[in-house]
């Protein structure tokens, strides 16, 4: 019951909004540019006040944690450049020459992400595939 009387009612604001704009230009423009001036520069300030006031407080733990993680990245780059620059061909083509005997190298251990948690869930639980 409420759709077909909200459908009017907006439309009639919006030809009403229309007329007064009209009239408005018509009688008074410097006014109308004056509104205008005001309105543009509410929206400046605010979107200054936002930029500058309001949005450093919210991200400021944000960034400090970005910065750490690019801090590490960095470090990680820096280390992988190192070990995969000094390769000496020598030690490798001798090592080719070498009769092939077998030689037990350490495993490397897989680091665990820490950062990542197994969340428990009903697994017991089956759905009925009848339903589907």
């Amino acid at each position: 019951m409420r759709r077909p009387f909200v459908k009017p009612l907006v439309n009639s604001l919006i030809a009403l909004g229309i007329i007064g704009f009209i009239y408005t230009l018509a009688t008074n423009p410097t006014s109308l540019l004056r509104q205008a001036g005001y309105i543009f520069l509410f929206i400046i300030l605010f979107y200054l006040v936002y930029r500058f006031i309001i949005r450093p407080a919210q991200t400021k733990g944000q960034d400090k944690g970005y910065h750490r993680a690019v801090k590490q990245s960095k470090i990680r780059q820096k280390e992988k450049e190192r070990s995969g620059n000094k390769v000496d061909m020598n030690a490798y083509r001798n090592v080719q020459k070498r009769p092939s005997a077998k030689v037990n190298k350490p495993l490397k251990k897989k680091k665990s992400n820490t950062h990542l948690t197994v969340i428990e869930g009903k697994k017991g639980k089956k759905k009925n595939r009848a339903f589907f």
